[in-house]
């Protein structure tokens, strides 16, 4: 049962990997089909790779996020208040 659940959750990230890479495409043709202009499409592209790539990489952002917060290891802030007065 395990196995047969395991396979269809890896069928169904590529899926989402694949919808993801289709949805940019189609992006970066609007954007081109709306502003004939190469700055934006090349900004469309640029976000499109980004997404993509975060997406077929989410586990590598994952594990890097997850080092980050064990590995980062700042003393809490500690503020002392003493409750005597200056004016000595």
């Amino acid at each position: 049962m395990t196995d047969l659940l395991h396979s269809e959750i890896v069928k169904v990230e590529a899926l989402v990997q694949a919808g993801v890479a289709l949805m940019a495409l189609i992006m970066i043709v609007v954007v081109w089909a709306r502003t004939k202009a190469f700055v934006p499409t090349i900004g469309a592209v640029l976000f499109g790779a980004l997404v993509t790539w975060a997406v077929h990489n989410a586990d590598f952002l994952q594990q890097k996020v997850g080092t980050e917060f064990q590995t980062q290891s700042l003393p809490a802030l500690v503020v002392h208040h003493d409750a005597t007065p200056n004016n000595a």
